[in-house]
């Protein structure tokens, strides 16, 4: 929504994404209104509309969603669904809430893991296959943006985030002696493209639109993981060489991300 002010924009989880993502928002003029879980010392003086609330407490929710919910016209969930015991309903109740208040654009972070592991080509017109309880929330998820009302649903499928701040390099390190198969290949995503592809939906609703957002030419595991250990000068895990495939995620459009120096 404009006003004299500028544009507003409400995020929900001011996590990973959510924090440089309200940070890019509020430097190009925008209003931005937040919620998270809890308040940690990096949020003091923040120059947003932050509020804490548990999520999810369903019946709380018009009082969680007040007035800066109800200016702002584009919403943004980057809740993940692990800490969620019924995350599409918790959706769901957020999203009629969205339609209730003429919300205009909704960008949701889905994920790349909705199309499982089998070993093939994905892009975004391939069937989901979700094979984990995680996996399977986010797919009910999106479904509950893409039945909503809101004219304008941005679903962006990420791969798996990463940057120096937080690497599964570090996990695979911690564990010692092999790393699995280093042959699969990767469907990575930085944590600074991923806020550029957010930024860049945001900025251009059109509609209904599922991406993938997907760090290409695809690496094989262990050229990717070996690259990024001598980028942080930590070892790099021992991988095995057995021939297996995986998936490989693509996208079939250059709308919402280009794979590389977007900003």
């Amino acid at each position: 929504m404009m006003t004299e002010y500028g544009p507003s924009i409400a995020i929900l989880g001011l996590g990973y994404l959510g924090r440089p993502l309200a940070e890019r928002c509020y430097q190009a003029g925008w209003q931005v209104t937040a919620l998270k879980h809890r308040l940690s010392s990096d949020d003091v003086n923040l120059p947003i509309a932050l509020q804490t609330a548990d999520f999810n407490d369903r019946t709380a929710y018009r009082r969680i969603f007040q007035e800066d919910w109800q200016r702002a016209q584009t919403w943004v969930c980057l809740l993940p669904a692990s800490p969620f015991a019924a995350y599409a309903d918790c959706l769901s109740a957020w999203c009629w809430l969205a339609e209730e208040y003429g919300v205009r654009h909704i960008v949701y972070s889905s994920s790349v893991s909705v199309y499982g592991d089998e070993s093939r080509r994905c892009d975004e017109h391939s069937p989901l296959h979700p094979d984990s309880d995680s996996a399977r929330k986010v797919a009910a998820a999106e479904q509950v943006f893409l039945q909503s009302a809101v004219p304008n649903i941005d679903i962006l499928r990420l791969g798996g985030l990463y940057s120096v701040s937080r690497h599964p390099l570090y996990r695979l390190s911690q564990r010692g002696g092999h790393a699995g198969s280093g042959d699969k290949p990767v469907n990575m995503l930085h944590q600074e493209r991923a806020v550029a592809a957010l930024w860049r939906a945001i900025q251009t609703p059109a509609g209904i639109r599922i991406r993938n957002v997907v760090e290409q030419p695809h690496v094989s595991r262990a050229q990717f993981y070996h690259a990024e250990a001598a980028k942080l000068g930590i070892p790099a895990p021992d991988f095995s060489s057995d021939g297996m495939d995986g998936k490989t995620v693509y996208s079939c459009y250059d709308d919402v991300y280009c794979h590389g120096n977007e900003s």
